[in-house]
C-alpha cells in the first residue's frame, strides 16, 4: 500500500534529483562523502533529500522562535 506524498514531500524529491543530475553535492568536496567509494545517483538523491529535509526543519523551528507571541 502506498503512502500519499505531500507536494512539500515531492518538490524535495524532485530538487534532489534535479541536483544529483547537475553534479551538485551538499558537500564543498566530493571527496568528503563518507560513502564516496559506493555512491550511487540514488544514494546521493538520498543523501540530498535527507539534507534538504533537515534544513527546511531548522529554518521553520528558526521562524517558530522569532515569531512574536
Amino acid at each position: 500500500m502506498k503512502t500519499e506524498q505531500t507536494v512539500e514531500k515531492r518538490a524535495v524529491e524532485i530538487a534532489a534529483v534535479i541536483m544529483v543530475s547537475a553534479g551538485l553535492c551538499r558537500y564543498s568536496s566530493y571527496d568528503k562523502c563518507r560513502k564516496a567509494s559506493f555512491v550511487s545517483e540514488r544514494d546521493c538523491a538520498r543523501c540530498i533529500k535527507l539534507w534538504l529535509l533537515g534544513k527546511a526543519r531548522k529554518e521553520l523551528a528558526k521562524e517558530k522562535e522569532d515569531k512574536p507571541k
